[in-house]
């Protein structure tokens, strides 16, 4: 199956001491083709290949289609799914429950999203419990995939589990990378994180919580609810957000949304939000528009 998608939003920004900026951002652009074959009665093969478009950041980068999102095969079967490549993590797929913005928001959100060399396993819906397990592993003796790496064989790990009953949602998870290559707020980079989420989804209400403790930094919360309305012709949408970290103890940031379907795959959303970290603060306006085929 092929599969892809084109969005662009206009951003409008305000920062104290930086002053206004505006901006025309490539939102997505990407195109993939995935797919399964039926080995067996029970048995399945997948595989799952995307590139994506990123907007060079000096003269000299490539344009165009210049990253790999996706290159992965795997087997799916009563066993589970196992899957080997370029994928994304068990953390970033259950770990970001408030993250219900297109543009904006979950700025404080810290994990390993996507790595290459990864190998995954998941177990859904273990005897039809609700309980869903999940484990990753980076083999990358070569340091390509983690850089400044020192093991010789997985240098990445995860594990986590959720857990579905009724309108709930429960998840936790830990990460460790044998080298500082997770991003967090305050410019820095650590080795682990681990964390929980919560949802609720309940007719038109959707809610949900994220929790994460940053290694030696300290910990994240957020808060993101949506309000579906009209058969999710449209929906109305806000969160809350703040890192605590032991040193940075003023960041926090409050955000609405608004999102038009004017299709399955057309739509357009208008959001805004106000932020502040320790003594700078500001605020930013995005328009998009989106289509997926």
């Amino acid at each position: 199956t092929l599969y892809g998608a084109l969005a662009y939003s206009v951003w409008n920004g305000y920062s104290k001491g930086e002053g206004s900026s505006h901006d025309l951002y490539t939102h997505a652009a990407r195109i993939g083709i995935e797919g399964q074959e039926r080995l067996g009665e029970n048995l399945a093969a997948l595989f799952n290949f995307r590139f994506d478009s990123l907007t060079p950041t000096k003269p000299d980068y490539v344009s165009g289609l210049n990253s790999t999102r996706y290159a992965y095969i795997g087997l799916k079967g009563d066993f589970g799914k196992l899957t080997l490549g370029r994928q994304d993590t068990f953390w970033y797929d259950y770990g970001s429950a408030a993250s219900v913005f297109q543009d904006i928001f979950d700025y404080g959100w810290a994990g390993l999203s996507t790595a290459s060399k990864m190998i995954r396993y998941e177990k859904a819906d273990i005897g039809g419990s609700g309980l869903t397990l999940g484990a990753s592993a980076v083999l990358d003796g070569k340091h390509e995939a983690i850089p400044d790496s020192k093991g010789k064989a997985v240098n990445a790990y995860e594990i986590g589990a959720t857990f579905d009953k009724g309108p709930w949602s429960l998840f936790a998870g830990f990460q460790h990378t044998n080298s500082n290559i997770i991003y967090v707020r305050d410019n820095d980079k650590v080795r682990e994180v681990m964390g929980a989420s919560v949802t609720y989804r309940e007719g038109p209400v959707y809610v949900g919580f994220d929790y994460e403790h940053h290694a030696s930094k300290g910990d994240h919360y957020a808060l993101g609810a949506i309000w579906y309305k009209e058969r999710r012709k449209h929906h109305l949408y806000g969160g809350i957000e703040m890192v605590d970290y032991d040193h940075q103890k003023k960041w926090y940031q409050g955000a609405l949304g608004y999102t038009y379907y004017f299709s399955p795959h057309t739509y357009s959303w208008l959001e805004g939000q106000s932020w502040k970290q320790d003594k700078l603060h500001g605020y930013d306006v995005v328009l998009g528009m989106r289509h997926n085929f």
